[in-house]
């Protein structure tokens, strides 16, 4: 009787996350957005955060593999680390269901990544009309990614991690904040940074940043991270917790400033007033 022999499956270059959460409206432009890139050596790894059913993205492409749901919200780092157990390729790129890429984001991330060991893109971010509220970092900035340029972020500023066994995401609040500090760190604190490949970020009603949780206890939350690196318990060396701490220290900061500015106008969006205040502060 002949003997099968096993048939080997290709290892793609990229393994992208996405944690699902109520996210059937956005999930398809994100997927889109992903599709259309000029780099196709990818897998997509969907992790629904609840019992919802998302088989149906799976047909739009035989590289998009969904995972099980679970029967409650386990959070986001819980949900991104399934995939993240699932995942097969050499790096991995995090994107959130209701954001997306432009075209070239791989294509100029993974040479870069392969040389220098880790690799950022710009994050542009965008109010609910699509119009570009800020840029992380300043559109004409051409140097690395560093600390500094993560201390002036407030919001996502992701790129390319190579996928080893202790990669993971923490369970805390701001935890891909904490991913891509540990990305950075691992590399000495400076990193390849592309501003053509954009990561863009829609500051939308429902977003973290709107929720009670957020506007009560984030100090806390920060407080508990800064914790973390100054105690060991992150993937962070020692000699790069100092910088590591203070990214956390100014975006503590200016959450309390956005937290007193709230308290006078209580619909004010936390990325328009950073994106003032950012703007107020090169004006001067």
């Amino acid at each position: 009787m002949p003997v099968a022999v096993p048939v080997a499956v290709p290892v793609p270059a990229v393994s992208i996350i996405i944690a699902a959460l109520e996210a059937e409206d956005t999930l398809g432009d994100a997927l889109a957005s992903v599709l259309a890139q000029d780099f196709g050596d990818f897998e997509i790894l969907i992790a629904p955060d609840e019992p919802r059913d998302y088989a149906a993205f799976a047909g739009l492409d035989s590289r998009i593999r969904i995972l099980p749901g679970v029967p409650v919200p386990t959070g986001p780092g819980p949900a991104r680390n399934r995939a993240l157990a699932a995942a097969r390729g050499d790096w991995v790129a995090l994107l959130d269901a209701d954001d997306s890429w432009s075209p070239n984001y791989l294509g100029l991330l993974v040479p870069a990544a392969r040389t220098c060991g880790a690799a950022f893109g710009r994050t542009s971010v965008l109010d609910e009309t699509g119009a570009e509220l800020r840029s992380i970092p300043p559109l004409d900035y051409r140097g690395p990614a560093t600390y500094a340029v993560l201390t002036r972020a407030f919001g996502s500023f992701h790129g390319l991690a190579r996928r080893t066994p202790e990669r993971r995401w923490h369970h805390v609040f701001a935890e891909d904040v904490l991913f891509d500090v540990e990305t950075l760190a691992r590399q000495g604190g400076s990193a390849a940074y592309n501003p053509e490949a954009v990561y863009r970020l829609t500051a939308r009603p429902y977003s973290a940043t709107r929720r009670t949780e957020f506007i009560d206890e984030i100090a806390a939350h920060y407080a508990a991270i800064i914790a973390m690196i100054r105690d060991g318990h992150t993937g962070i060396p020692s000699a790069e917790r100092i910088p590591a701490v203070a990214v956390f220290q100014s975006w503590a900061e200016m959450n309390r400033k956005y937290l007193a500015a709230r308290s006078l106008d209580p619909g004010l969006a936390y990325q328009r007033f950073v994106a003032v205040s950012q703007r107020d502060t090169n004006l001067a």
